[in-house]
């Protein structure tokens, strides 16, 4: 028996669930001589993606998504988020600590991020 997956199932998920959120890029570099990690943050803009607080009244730990994280944000495949860029939601800031891309063999559904609050 074969499971037909299809990822507009997945985007018309994200849509149901998508809230409004600012997302700020952020650059990292290392000086040349200490080695000390700088952070810069970039152009802000607006993004769309289903977020979940660990606190919000869902099943978070069925799919095992904020293990060990603040929250969630799972965003269509054409979004890019990545790891240290900064995403705001109802006054509080978060940071990105690891994006998984959600796929099935080559097919990608969609890219979920693990949050820690800044």
């Amino acid at each position: 028996m074969s499971i037909n997956f299809k990822a507009d199932v997945y985007e018309t998920m994200i849509d149901n669930f998508a809230k409004s959120l600012t997302y700020i890029p952020v650059t990292k570099t290392l000086d040349n001589t200490t080695g000390d990690e700088a952070f810069a943050d970039g152009t802000t803009s607006t993004i769309t993606g289903a977020f979940f607080r660990k606190e919000d009244q869902w099943i978070q730990d069925k799919p095992a998504l904020i293990q060990n994280a603040d929250a969630v944000l799972l965003v269509k495949k054409t979004v890019t988020v990545n790891k240290n860029d900064k995403i705001t939601y109802e006054s509080e800031t978060y940071r990105v600590d690891k994006v998984i891309v959600r796929r099935l063999g080559t097919t990608v559904f969609y890219n979920a991020a693990q949050l820690f609050k800044v």
